[in-house]
């Protein structure tokens, strides 16, 4: 006999998770400019560079179609739980972008020695910056960071079994963001909260309550 699986709950509280992530990322201004002195300019972290970019696309599309793809296929408990896993991935990774325009901040690799000494304040470069700035000013928030916190979050409420290993996956593609210069450690906690947040109205809000229904028809 067919097992109904149960609704997918989404692991934490949004009233916990997100000030914490917030926080360190607030936290995380104090040795931004530094580490990212360590990984882009100094290339001390070079060793790991090999083993983060396998990891990477963890934090785009591809691997999320192919995921969600494998699960429709091949869970007939779960299989339409791919549907809600693809719309958190997609919809957090978007989220961080409509931030993105909200706040101007100059990712690291595009940053002179000189830049490198100033305050982590000059990073910052303005507010509603929009386009105009590309995406040499689109640091803040890691979209990627946010992107792979939906997808983990909508894998580990579907197979919380492998909760260890979507926090690993997630926090290795943070990793791999500030280890290429991409972003700052900041950038990355703060995408995580978006994700978080998104991810919280995904499963919360009107759009969940339809999906749950159609998650689990009727035997």
């Amino acid at each position: 006999m067919t097992m109904t699986p149960t609704p997918p709950q989404l692991p934490g509280s949004a009233l916990r998770v997100v000030p914490v992530l917030l926080t360190a990322g607030a936290a995380a201004l104090a040795v931004d400019v530094g580490l990212a002195r360590v990984c882009h300019r100094e290339k001390l972290l070079a060793v790991t560079h090999k083993v983060l970019e396998q990891i990477e696309p963890f934090g785009q599309p591809t691997a999320l179609l192919i995921i969600c793809a494998a699960i429709a296929l091949c869970d007939p408990n779960r299989g339409r739980f791919a549907v809600r896993i693809a719309l958190a991935a997609i919809g957090s990774g978007l989220s961080a972008d409509v931030v993105k325009l909200l706040i101007a901040r100059i990712r690291p690799y595009h940053m002179t020695a000189e830049e490198f000494t100033q305050p982590v304040w000059s990073t910052f470069r303005g507010v509603l910056p929009l386009l105009s700035g590309g995406s040499r000013l689109q640091s803040c928030p890691s979209a990627h960071s946010a992107f792979v916190t939906g997808f983990c979050l909508a894998l580990w409420s579907a197979y919380p079994a492998g909760r260890w290993l979507f926090t690993l996956v997630a926090v290795a593609v943070a990793l791999q963001r500030i280890e290429s210069g991409a972003h700052f450690l900041s950038d990355t906690c703060w995408g995580a909260a978006v994700g978080y947040l998104f991810c919280h109205w995904l499963y919360h809000g009107p759009v969940g309550n339809r999906l749950q229904r159609w998650e689990l028809p009727p035997v």
